[in-house]
């Protein structure tokens, strides 16, 4: 009876991260438009429970319901691919030793902000089929400095892959990232210099800097689940 009660209460758990991780995809206003989404409570949103009239057909979200059918605003039907580097560094004090909260070690996250949106962002963004950087990479990024990101990306740690809870999403169009951990130990790290005098690339109304990491960080909301992962690989305060 006790090992069926734990198996309860493991699948309990279970459900509750998969609804946890399918929040954003369900605000009823859908982005950039005037659509708005057919309600779906936690217990429709997977897709063996029944709903009504409400049907979908074609490829299907693997995290379940939206309350929105077709593409939306995305560029494909089924995942649109994205590629999000989670670049830090240590937080200093005044000599150069790091900053600690804690007893933790904190850092510092290069963030960007793009015109007419509040919130920051990770580097990154979604990826056109056959290419190795997104556009927002290239965005902020000198075209001299393309070849070494991609370099300091192969040298990094895959800390995600999979589904992205957005609001973006419908049943039919869903995003998958990659995160990769870029982290830079040595405050004299030669490529993070060289990848500070790169920054800004060509769009000077974007907004680039070093951000403190800690909960409060404006980030969205799924960037900051990535940013977390990256703290807990670098044994860092968050």
């Amino acid at each position: 009876m006790a090992a069926e009660t734990k198996e309860q209460q493991a699948e309990e758990v279970s459900k509750s991260l998969f609804i946890l991780s399918h929040v954003s995809s369900r605000n009823l206003l859908y982005p950039k438009s005037t659509a708005i989404r057919f309600p779906v409570p936690d217990e429709k949103v997977p897709w063996e429970s029944f709903h009504g009239t409400y049907t979908v057909e074609g490829g299907l979200n693997p995290m379940g319901r939206t309350g929105l059918r077709g593409q939306g605003i995305l560029r494909f039907f089924g995942p649109n691919h994205a590629l999000h580097p989670v670049v830090t560094r240590w937080r200093r004090n005044v000599d150069g030793s790091i900053y600690r909260k804690n007893l933790k070690k904190m850092l510092e996250v290069l963030v960007v902000n793009f015109p007419f949106l509040d919130n920051w962002a990770l580097l990154g963004g979604s990826l056109e089929p056959g290419e190795a950087l997104p556009q927002k990479i290239k965005q902020v990024l000198r075209r001299e400095f393309w070849p070494q990101f991609q370099k300091l990306l192969n040298q990094g740690t895959e800390i995600y892959k999979g589904y992205v809870d957005d609001p973006r999403n419908t049943d039919n169009a869903w995003i998958e990232t990659v995160a990769i951990s870029v982290h830079f130990e040595d405050q004299n790290d030669v490529e993070m210099k060289r990848l500070n005098s790169f920054l800004q690339g060509c769009d000077f109304e974007v907004m680039v800097r070093w951000q403190v990491v800690d909960k409060k960080i404006p980030l969205y909301v799924n960037h900051k689940e990535l940013l977390r992962k990256a703290t807990v690989l670098l044994g860092a305060y968050f």
